[in-house]
């Protein structure tokens, strides 16, 4: 299924690369030069290096020329996380300054989830663990089956409306997720003290990721919390309203308030934590 987001982030042409080597053999090396045949603009961020790919190299995002600055769409990343949040500092600053950039992305095996909640807040896009060069050959070069795709997303938001139809027919806590639309949404906060709300979408590979920990912990919560899935593109009323940016966001809400909100594919304890708070 084929990730919006990232099919988006590929669309834009200017590519600040963090990180990007000098060596030939390096992923950060191939993955640029790569990126470069294919008619982007790369501008390289290495404070060991005066040029790269024929490029003028700076010792840091800050660092490049203002006329340049305002040009970056892309910052893609190829260090270790822990040094991912300094990066997307800097890039928040420039977003803050230029509007721009559009976009982080971090390179195949790099995730920092504190730095990309950092990043979506500050108005970036969030690309992680992802190649480019393997998302650009496979979304950008390869066909697409879209009528597959319709059929796919057909299916799930039948599934989903299924499961909001069971809700209806339920008095107690309700043991799987359940669809909630701007039509019922008020009711089904107000129905329940601990409401979570998953807001995705069919294309979301993210949101698809994230499910299977959704219908566990509906399941293990069964009687203490409430699980209901919001499809972000068939409602935009509720989206809106609670200004929803970046999927997979999961809205944690008391007594029909909203208290707390998780934002991307996180790990099942990091979803745990935050509710117990309000358990």
């Amino acid at each position: 299924m084929i990730d919006r987001k990232v099919e988006a982030a590929l669309r834009y042409r200017t590519v600040a690369v963090v990180g990007l080597s000098r060596d030939a053999n390096r992923d950060s090396y191939r993955v640029a030069e790569y990126l470069k045949t294919k008619g982007y603009r790369i501008i390289p961020v290495n404070p060991f290096a005066d040029t790269i790919l024929g490029e003028k190299s700076y010792r840091s995002l800050l660092d490049v020329p203002e006329e340049v600055q305002g040009t970056i769409e892309v910052v893609e990343i190829f260090r270790p996380p822990q040094d991912v949040p300094s990066i997307v500092e800097q890039a928040v600053e420039l977003k803050r300054r230029y509007g721009k950039p559009y976009v982080i992305w971090m390179q195949l095996g790099i995730v920092n989830y504190e730095a990309a909640e950092r990043a979506e807040k500050a108005g970036l896009e969030v690309v992680m663990d992802k190649c480019m060069m393997v998302e650009h050959k496979r979304l950008m070069e390869n066909p697409r089956d879209e009528e597959l795709e319709r059929i796919q997303q057909r299916k799930m938001s039948e599934i989903m409306r299924e499961a909001g139809a069971r809700l209806n027919s339920e008095q107690t806590y309700p043991n799987a997720p359940v669809a909630v639309t701007d039509t019922s949404f008020e009711g089904f906060i107000k129905r329940y003290p601990v409401a979570v709300v998953d807001c995705w979408a069919p294309w979301c590979s993210p949101c698809l990721m994230l499910a299977p920990v959704i219908d566990s912990l509906a399941k293990d919560y069964a009687g203490r919390a409430v699980f209901g899935k919001l499809n972000v593109d068939e409602n935009p009323e509720t989206t809106s309203r609670f200004g929803i940016m970046s999927i997979p966001t999961l809205l944690v809400i008391r007594q029909g308030v909203e208290v707390d909100r998780i934002i991307g594919a996180v790990p099942r304890q990091r979803i745990e934590s935050t509710l117990q708070r309000w358990l």
